[in-house]
C-alpha cells in the first residue's frame, strides 16, 4: 500500500513539511503563538529562522523525490533520520513541559518516519 503510492505521500508529506517556512518569516509568531515557547531576536532568532529554511528544503526533496525516482530512496533515508532524530530528541526530554506544544508535529513527523521505514524496507 505504501509502496504503490509512495509518490502521492511523498507530495502530501512534502507540503506539510514545507509549511515550516513560516518559522523562517516569522519566528516570533510560529514560536509564541503555534509552539507556545519565549522567542529570541538574538542568535537564538537566528538558529530558529535557520531551522525554519531547513525543515523547508527538507520538504522540497521529499516533492522533489515525489517526481524522480532516481533520488527517492537517498532522500527518504535522509529526511526518515533527521525526523526520527527530532523525534527521539523530543521524546528524550518529555517531563519538559513544551513537549507538549510539539504534540502535532510529533505525531506527523512519527507517521513519517514509519511510512518512509516501511517504504525503504519493502514492507508494503
Amino acid at each position: 500500500m505504501i509502496t504503490g503510492n509512495i509518490t502521492a505521500i511523498l507530495y502530501v508529506t512534502g507540503i506539510i513539511t514545507c509549511s515550516m517556512l513560516l518559522l523562517f518569516f516569522a519566528p516570533k509568531l510560529v514560536m509564541e503563538k503555534m509552539l507556545r515557547l519565549k522567542a529570541d531576536d538574538g542568535v537564538a532568532g537566528l538558529i530558529e529562522r535557520h531551522w525554519g529554511m531547513g525543515i523547508f528544503v527538507t520538504g522540497l526533496l521529499l516533492i522533489w523525490a515525489g517526481y524522480d525516482p532516481g533520488i527517492r530512496t537517498p532522500v527518504i533515508a535522509c529526511v526518515a533520520l533527521n525526523k526520527a532524530t527530532f523525534v527521539g530528541l523530543m521524546l528524550a526530554h518529555y517531563r519538559k513541559g513544551y513537549v507538549n506544544n510539539f504534540a502535532l508535529i510529533l505525531a506527523f513527523d512519527t507517521a513519517c518516519v514509519v511510512a518512509f521505514a516501511v517504504y525503504l524496507l519493502g514492507w508494503a
